[in-house]
């Protein structure tokens, strides 16, 4: 069965706005390179889930998950991180999720403090 998920990004600490004008102009390959973070899970997100993504405390984009958890460092080399890399992400632990939807007109949705958490339609 298919679930439903939100990751929170932090804008302070990833250039999201960078990484949709490149997307947009197909200077990017809608391919994100997702950290697991440190936050214990239950429940993984498999391949095909969907991902929205929050940013200030908007829905920016909607992704498809296309790989389960990967250990290694491709994650570090995202060119839209800002600044050193953050303990959250230095657990070498990622998934990769292809961007299927850009909204120009975000609607709200508020962040977490965990990267990832199951999405509950309100």
């Amino acid at each position: 069965m298919t679930q439903t998920w939100k990751v929170t990004w932090n804008s302070k600490f990833y250039d999201f706005e960078k990484l949709i004008n490149d997307y947009k102009n197909n200077n990017h390959s809608g391919l994100i390179y997702q950290s697991k973070g440190n936050g214990k899970m239950k429940n993984l997100p498999k391949i095909s889930d969907n991902v929205y993504i929050s940013c200030n405390k908007l829905k920016i984009m909607k992704c498809k998950i296309i790989t389960n958890f990967i250990t290694g460092r491709e994650e570090e080399s995202d060119i839209y991180n800002i600044g050193e890399i953050r303990k959250h992400t230095d657990n070498n632990k990622y998934l990769v999720m292809k961007i299927v939807d850009v909204y120009e007109n975000p609607e709200v949705l508020k962040g977490n403090q965990r990267t990832w958490c199951k999405y509950i339609q309100s």
